[in-house]
């Protein structure tokens, strides 16, 4: 025997447009205020709190609710992401967040990355290839963290040029791909000036190489003052931005200057 055709007034369909209903209205009451945040920082606060949730979807969630309230998604990563791992840092120095929590928060940061790295792919290799420039981006044994260099090889690959990751990799195994005469630049990111004496040994290190080595460009939060950076590491230059290291390496880019934020 057939069933009954459901014509949208069985309980089905009843229950689904409840469903529905429900989420519209819950879209609505975000979108009239409630506790929707209202400015960069309190966005971010609640990107920081999801991030160390119990929950795996907690983060998605809120970024998602970011882009429903009319943060362009390019915004998020370049500019929001950035300033949530900041924030996790922050809460870990001044105690009010574990180590666990902002390791956890941190990993979720690097999922979105290379989440978004898997789904673009395609359209970042047909921009980079024809440019024929790639770059080697090395997070050290010794730094703690590594969402920043997520962070600025994203930016490179905006700008057309394909990244090569190196993270956690012992010095033979950095030598050996430094001296490959496959990259243009190896970028190196510094988070703290307690590392600068380990991170002027790995670049005389990777110096020492008799294959060769491009330009060594040093980049992150320790680069407040370039030049002071570059005399004291021995790098080939020390910069706060993608854009900066690529104009310093002679690099093509595929992006109009005049079109792209001065953070990229």
């Amino acid at each position: 025997m057939n069933e009954p055709e459901d014509n949208g007034s069985g309980p089905q369909s009843s229950g689904i447009r409840f469903l529905v209903e429900s989420a519209l209205r819950k879209v609505a009451s975000d979108k009239q205020g409630g506790d929707t945040p209202k400015s960069r920082g309190e966005w971010t606060a609640r990107l920081c709190a999801a991030l160390t949730d119990d929950s795996e979807s907690a983060h998605q969630n809120v970024i998602a609710a970011m882009v429903a309230n009319g943060i362009p998604s390019e915004e998020i990563y370049a500019t929001y992401v950035p300033d949530a791992a900041r924030y996790l840092g922050e809460m870990w120095v001044q105690d009010r967040a574990s180590f666990v929590d902002v390791t956890v928060g941190a990993a979720r940061l690097q999922a979105l990355f290379r989440a978004r790295d898997a789904v673009d792919m395609g359209g970042w290799m047909d921009r980079s290839i024809p440019l024929g420039q790639s770059v080697l981006m090395i997070v050290p044994t010794f730094e703690d963290h590594s969402i920043g260099a997520f962070v600025a090889a994203d930016q490179f690959r905006r700008h057309g040029v394909w990244v090569h990751m190196a993270i956690g990799l012992e010095g033979p195994e950095l030598q050996h791909l430094v001296g490959s005469g496959r990259f243009a630049m190896a970028g190196i990111t510094a988070g703290s000036a307690k590392t600068l004496e380990r991170l002027t040994d790995l670049i005389d290190y990777l110096r020492s190489n008799e294959d060769g080595c491009p330009p060594i460009v040093i980049g992150g939060k320790l680069v407040d003052k370039p030049r002071e950076v570059e005399k004291r590491t021995g790098a080939d230059f020390a910069v706060r931005t993608a854009r900066e290291a690529i104009e310093k390496c002679g690099l093509a880019s595929v992006v109009d200057p005049l079109s792209i934020d001065a953070k990229t």
